[in-house]
């Protein structure tokens, strides 16, 4: 029988409260100096703590991977943020409750900030309310702060951010060139309220998720630069969070090829039956990595019985050795494990895992969906926050089952709302949070602490409901991602819709992943060339040989388009717009396009979100070249 943290604890309680007996016994009832009795008091109490800590810790459940200090580092933390969580909450419903007096007060302390900055005599002086700034100050895009922001990255002071900057993001590059962004961070407390949501009753669970190293650039002024979701790799902190909260050992978060940095933090995530929550940015990787368990379970399995990391991966020596000395030979997991996979690998999540409280990402593509229909089957997932590197927005405070759907968070951002029919225009009028309606669509736009002051960020949202006097919103798309050939602006959620309402007349078929272009993009700058104006769809389904799409079939995508957008059918009924080309794709294809996107582009694999629609000539070509049936 295996020796637990439950037993270690019960032996540890019970000699804290057999030493604390005896001082009691030696000290207090038998004569002894008044100094000794202070000593003895002290020791007393200290002793009384560790027994009821102890006991405590016996009844929680705990992940075995733990020593004793992480054990108690993490508990303690916990411990203090629970405590904290009550006050956090009163100021953050005081906050709900007079929502646009907290986003005039964060206007002001930021214009306060930046306002001897170059930026700031510039752009804010003047500005003493909400109403002056929409009147005084422009709506602006990312190209309005390009300057100002490699200004800064340079090391000029005194630019546009009076603050400390702790290092320069990079926005995800999947949808357009990546952006230079300075990180400054600021948190209301509601960040903490959400992560003890999600990690749920047991405050020594450990946590699982997936990470892969984003190349690492610097700027002129040695900061360094980086996605949002970025481990330093010399910082102290960074490392006493990983080692006290994540299942994975520091050396797995210097592994920068996605497959490797895959397979080794589910390996470590394996070893533990006790995990709280498993996390990735995206569903996306989510499934991937899922994906890859059932393909490569022996492998898996191998390496959880012998304790060392196979030697196929890719790995450099060092972080191999260090990988090694961590992961500890556990056959028994393994042979459960083992019965597990035997049964299929629908609902495998909730069957690893027993006690996971929740798997936390963000629906990306619809592999949400596809998860659920498989491999989280019958689990909870929960996406925690809405944001961008620019700034996070706003969370999500509900886990009850249902679409995530968040709340902003007005003291540590200004956002505004362009209504939807409005949002093609240069400078249309702008809502403050108490101006906007439920059921209506708004382009957002946000201020923010990293000097981003009325940035069109290009999302789309839909008002769902309030929460006090605060709204609620749910992400519905991109402005950038409209297919918008002749002014039809069809989102991807419509295209997503028709390609789901095709694949039940295509018998056999899994949808894999798919993303559209729209057809003058093959012919990029030529002149003088005649073409069809249509939308290319590029489909990738699961390997089932012999498998093909017949023309009539193919044109089922086509309908469905027509039938879900009045403006498509017009313009497919005027001739205008031809019939959308349907285009099946080699197994392996999508991965291609990620891998290209990132090596020609700042994407990194765990910002990586597919792009849905094609802007550049290169990847259109990269993706006709994979097409196997036309």
């Amino acid at each position: 029988m295996a020796v637990t943290w439950e037993h270690r604890c019960v032996l540890w309680a019970l000699a804290s409260a057999g030493f604390t007996a005896y001082v009691i016994n030696a000290y207090f009832i038998n004569d002894a100096t008044w100094l000794c009795r202070v000593a003895a008091g002290f020791l007393a109490i200290l002793g009384t703590l560790s027994s009821v800590t102890a006991f405590h810790i016996s009844t929680l459940r705990c992940s075995e991977s733990h020593t004793l200090k992480t054990l108690l580092l993490q508990y303690i933390l916990f411990q203090v943020a629970t405590l904290a969580t009550p006050f956090s909450l009163y100021k953050l419903k005081k906050l709900w409750k007079e929502p646009r007096k907290a986003q005039e007060k964060f206007l002001l302390k930021l214009i306060s900030r930046d306002a001897d900055t170059e930026y700031g005599r510039r752009y804010l002086t003047g500005i003493q309310s909400l109403q002056d700034f929409r009147d005084k100050h422009p709506l602006t895009k990312y190209d309005h702060y390009q300057d100002y922001f490699q200004r800064l990255a340079d090391g000029e002071k005194n630019v546009c951010v009076a603050a400390k900057v702790d290092r320069f993001g990079i926005s995800s590059g999947t949808t357009g060139k990546g952006k230079l962004i300075p990180m400054v961070f600021n948190d209301s407390g509601l960040g903490l309220v959400v992560v003890l949501q999600a990690v749920g009753s047991s405050p020594i669970q450990k946590m699982a998720g997936l990470y892969c190293k984003p190349a690492q650039k610097f700027t002129k002024s040695g900061l360094p630069i980086a996605p949002a979701v970025f481990v330093p790799d010399n910082s102290s902190l960074a490392k006493f969070m990983v080692s006290t909260l994540l299942n994975s050992p520091f050396s797995a978060f210097q592994i920068s090829t996605d497959f490797e940095a895959t397979y080794v933090h589910l390996l470590f995530a394996l070893t533990d039956k006790n995990v709280c929550t498993f996390s990735a940015p995206f569903a996306s990787q989510v499934y991937r990595a899922f994906s890859m368990l059932e393909d490569e379970q022996d492998m898996f399995l191998e390496d959880l019985s012998t304790g060392r990391i196979n030697p196929r991966l890719n790995i450099d020596a060092e972080t191999r050795r260090s990988l090694d000395a961590a992961l500890e030979a556990n056959p028994a997991r393994a042979h459960e494990l083992r019965a597990e996979f035997a049964r299929g690998f629908v609902g495998i999540l909730g069957r690893i895992w027993p006690h996971l409280n929740c798997f936390v990402t963000a629906d990306i593509s619809g592999y949400v969906q596809k998860l659920k229909a498989k491999y989280t089957k019958g689990s909870r997932l929960y996406s925690f926050a809405y944001g961008c590197t620019e700034g996070l927005v706003c969370y999500n405070l509900w886990m009850d089952g249902r679409p995530p759907q968040y709340v902003l968070s007005p003291s540590t951002n200004l956002t505004e709302f362009i209504p939807e029919d409005l949002s093609e225009e240069a400078n249309p009028k702008t809502l403050f949070l108490d101006e906007i309606e439920v059921g209506k669509r708004y382009e957002i736009v946000i201020t923010t602490v990293s000097g981003f002051y009325r940035y069109r960020m290009g999302d789309v949202v839909e008002v769902v409901g309030f929460h006090d006097n605060c709204p609620v919103i749910q992400v519905k798309y991109r402005t950038g991602e409209l297919l918008n050939l002749r002014s039809e602006k069809i989102d991807k959620l419509v295209v997503n819709n028709a390609i789901q309402e095709s694949l039940t007349s295509w018998q056999g078929a899994t949808l894999v992943e798919w993303t559209c272009a729209e057809s003058p993009l093959m012919y990029g700058d030529a002149e003088h060339v005649d073409f069809d104006m249509l939308y290319l769809l590029f489909i990738e389904l699961e390997s089932v040989d012999g498998f093909r799409l017949s023309e009539e079939q193919k044109s089922l995508f086509d309908q469905s388009l027509r039938k879900q957008h009045e403006f498509y059918d017009h313009y497919r009924q005027v001739g205008t717009i031809c019939e959308a080309r349907v285009m099946i794709v080699r197994p392996g294809s999508f991965k291609k396009l990620q891998d290209f996107i990132i090596a020609t582009s700042t994407a990194s694999y765990n910002l990586f979100k597919m792009p849905k629609k094609l802007r550049t000539k290169a990847t259109l070509d990269l993706m006709m070249k994979c097409v196997v049936d036309v």
